[in-house]
């Protein structure tokens, strides 16, 4: 399993703004058969950060992901809700009760 943590941080006034553009990654992501789990977290004590939680069955399926009309939308949509850059980290899933190893 691959598992990428992803940073985002909005600029306050356009929070709306990204939950919007990002709903079209998430319902198009959780369709995808590669797709494991995808949740979006919003930090409680600062509602203009949000991480992203994927899961994926391989770095193939995200690869496929990248490529597809919703994430490129959102992608686009992003740049001027943003205050800087996305971060990513990629992990190996090694142990989990709710998620197939």
């Amino acid at each position: 399993m691959f598992v990428q943590i992803v940073r985002i941080n909005v600029k306050p006034d356009r929070v709306e703004d990204f939950l919007e553009a990002f709903r079209i990654n998430y319902e198009g992501t959780t369709k995808e058969p590669g797709n494991v789990r995808f949740d979006v977290l919003q930090d409680p004590e600062d509602e203009t950060r949000f991480t992203i939680y994927e899961v994926f069955k391989s770095a193939e399926s995200v690869d496929e992901h990248r490529n597809t009309d919703h994430y490129k939308e959102t992608v686009a949509r992003l740049e001027d809700i943003m205050t800087g850059s996305r971060t990513k980290e990629v992990f190996d899933l090694v142990m989990s009760d709710k998620l197939p190893a």
